[in-house]
């Protein structure tokens, strides 16, 4: 899942309720969104993802990295960053800038709805319940931070994948703007998307590091979403793709 997984899970983070700390209610920045003004517009996308997140998940995310950075750094010295650390960072004295970014929930299409393809694509799509959220540090894409409900308390999965981040990010800012976006995972084509809409809302999907590689694809035209590629399009590989990884599987 192009994730590093920890090695201590004992510390659930409990759902907080506070209305004051709802991702929904959020304040608002005062800065100008521009397209020469990176950290305008990263604000500007990280509320427009948070109106949809669960209330009190940020709260909890923003306890869960703090543990999370606790857990990894407790017995690293000073200039002692390990080559396998899960957050891109040079020093272990940057973690105290780290910020939670866009925040979206993992989507899927199931095996058996996706080959038998009598849908449009974003019809297929159903939520898994499991969130990612873009750490920054200086407004630069440093991990993803997981969370899932576990027994009525958001819990961190794990925290890695510095260049899922970037590229989250990146498309996110290029193809979504201020609106929201779908995050799109086939795990039996190892294969990730973008969902977002064009200017007749239609559905239109950004290749992400995994399908770029897996399906061999171009990345994204750097252009409007019209010009990105629409779910018939995708459907024959990643159908092809997902019969031949289920038969691989033992029988």
């Amino acid at each position: 899942m192009m994730k590093f997984t920890l090695t201590s899970m004992a510390f659930a983070v409990a759902l907080i309720t506070c209305a004051s700390a709802d991702a929904k209610t959020q304040a608002s920045t005062n800065l100008k969104e521009s397209p020469n003004n990176p950290t305008a517009n990263a604000a500007a996308l990280t509320n427009a993802t948070a109106s949809r997140e669960p209330q009190g998940l940020r709260n909890a995310a923003e306890q869960g990295l703090r543990t999370v950075i606790a857990e990894l750094t407790r017995d690293l010295k000073a200039g002692n960053l390990p080559n396998d650390f899960p957050i891109e960072i040079n020093d272990l004295s940057e973690l105290k800038s780290a910020k939670l970014g866009i925040g979206f929930e993992i989507h899927t299409i199931q095996p058996q709805t996706l080959l038998a393809g009598n849908r449009p694509m974003e019809q297929m799509v159903s939520g898994t319940g499991i969130w990612n959220f873009v750490i920054t540090i200086n407004n630069h894409p440093v991990a993803l931070l997981e969370m899932e409900k576990s027994y009525g308390k958001w819990t961190v999965n794990g925290i890695g994948g510095a260049k899922l981040a970037q590229d989250v990010q990146n498309a996110a800012q290029t193809h979504s703007g201020k609106d929201a976006f779908r995050f799109v995972r086939i795990y039996q084509a190892t294969a990730d998307f973008m969902e977002v809409k064009d200017s007749n809302s239609k559905a239109r999907y950004v290749p992400l590091i995994a399908a770029r590689e897996t399906l061999k694809m171009a990345p994204a035209p750097a252009t409007n979403a019209s010009n990105l590629s629409d779910g018939s399009d995708l459907l024959p590989s990643l159908q092809n793709t997902v019969r031949a990884n289920i038969a691989r599987l033992p029988r």
